[in-house]
């Protein structure tokens, strides 16, 4: 008994060998469509993270899903929006065929399928959500609009099954995958089913990724036109409004001057209010010019040597009496010595201006102040105020255009959000930089500005 089960292979009966060899040939070749599979989607994978855009990833996918596969076609086709045409994304054709395909692939890519009836079997499985297979490749464009070039294709590649499946998401179908062989349905192996079916899913996903990049692309470069539209209206609107603004507020300036004769108390009074809102008006305008400059990169700087000194001592000047309007105590701690920096005057005059501005503003009681020192050939400007203090969460992000801390809203809702994107811009053209110091809010603030007392690449 023992002897019989030991016999040696060339002792057994052919019926026997004959069937261990057909196992061993369905063992291995279902081994080998695993591993094909399994490769298969690592490149899969590798693709989705490497391309972005719907073309390009169309065009890897179909190249490697007919490789790994050995199909003679496959072709990848989205969805138009009234879910009523699946345009070509992409298409790749065996190596044995493309000499004679290649001038009909430009046709092929003019060729959208309309979903107009069941017959057509892309309808039919955009329909049913279920992969549909017909003998013939016409039978995915029926009603057919140019049906030589399909015949071409039809015969040239061999094919005698074309399959097309849905490709499904969350929202419905996007689309189709359609591959044509050159054997019958019924001739591909469960196996090759299944790795069909298990790319099918990964293709999806990668496709609905890239249609969402798609979109998203395209509604940034209207954004960006948007934004180019917004600039160009802003500077021209900016424009025309200085000009006559100028002309208000120097009538306003000479009223209250008494160049035209002297008014009663209640009539200057309220001239001064208007003279003081013009010249509010004048600086908004200004700062839209100065933001649709920098966007343009026509934001220029022109150095001189400038008394930093001298120049914070006429911005607190100026700004006395809207802190002693408030009962705010605003002083002004000047170093021993003039300070001179190559700067450029007007804009550095500006920083110092929002800067104190800012905190007379947003500080209800108490006290600015104000001082400039000079140390290791950088000048910094410092205001600390008692006032209403900035959430730590929101300080990295005070100086970004339109961005207004929480508390500074609530206590000038008016504000444009851009006076502190311009103190930056402006600070950095000079090589310097900006930043906020608050222990919180109710806390007070301390803004800095430093820059270099010369500039590199002047003289």
């Amino acid at each position: 008994m023992v002897e019989e089960q030991q016999k040696p292979v060339d002792q057994l009966q052919p019926e026997y060998l004959d069937k261990i060899n057909q196992e061993l040939y369905k063992r291995n070749y279902e081994l080998a469509v695993r591993n094909k599979t399994l490769s298969l989607l690592r490149d899969l994978y590798a693709i989705t993270i490497e391309s972005l855009a719907t073309d390009e990833l169309g065009k890897e996918i179909v190249r490697t899903l007919r490789k790994g596969l050995g199909f003679e076609l496959v072709g990848l086709f989205v969805l138009n929006e009234d879910k009523t045409i699946l345009n070509p994304i992409a298409l790749s054709i065996s190596d044995h065929s493309k000499e004679t395909v290649t001038a009909l692939e430009q046709e092929f890519m003019k060729l959208p399928i309309k979903l107009v009836d069941m017959s057509n079997i892309a309808n039919e499985a955009i329909v049913t959500k279920q992969q549909i297979e017909s003998e013939s490749l016409l039978d995915v464009w029926k009603p057919l609009d140019q049906s030589s070039v399909l015949e071409q294709l039809n015969e040239v590649c061999n094919i005698r099954t074309s399959i097309v499946y849905p490709l499904i998401n969350d929202a419905g179908p996007i689309g189709v995958l359609v591959c044509s062989i050159n054997r019958t349905y019924n001739e591909l192996s469960q196996f090759e089913h299944q790795s069909i079916e298990s790319v099918i899913d990964v293709i999806t996903i990668a496709l609905d990724k890239s249609l969402l990049y798609d979109q998203l692309r395209v509604a940034n470069q209207k954004l960006r036109e948007l934004d180019v539209a917004k600039s160009e209206f802003m500077s021209i609107a900016s424009h025309q409004l200085r000009t006559p603004l100028a002309g208000i507020v120097g009538y306003l300036s000479m009223l209250v001057e008494g160049d035209y004769g002297d008014m009663v108390p209640e009539q200057k009074e309220v001239i001064k209010e208007i003279f003081t809102a013009g010249q509010r008006l004048v600086r908004l305008v200004n700062t839209f010019l100065n933001v649709t400059r920098i966007e343009a990169g026509r934001f220029t700087i022109n150095f001189s040597a400038v008394d930093i000194t001298a120049a914070v001592a006429a911005e607190v000047k100026e700004l006395q009496p809207t802190a002693n309007k408030k009962g705010l105590k605003l002083s002004y701690i000047a170093p021993a010595e003039k300070i001179m920096a190559q700067v450029d005057g007007d804009k550095i005059r500006d920083v110092f201006l929002n800067l104190i501005d800012n905190a007379i503003k947003y500080t209800p009681h108490g006290s600015v102040t104000v001082s400039v020192t000079q140390a290791d050939n950088q000048a910094q400007f410092i205001v600390s105020d008692t006032g209403i203090g900035i959430d730590h969460k929101e300080a990295q992000n005070l100086f970004e255009k339109f961005v207004r801390g929480t508390g500074i809203a609530r206590i000038q809702p008016n504000g444009s959000g851009l006076g502190l994107y311009i103190v930056k811009k402006i600070v950095e053209a000079h090589g310097g930089k900006v930043w906020v110091e608050s222990e919180g809010v109710e806390k007070g603030s301390t803004f800095h500005a430093q820059f270099p007392l010369e500039q590199s690449n002047n003289t």
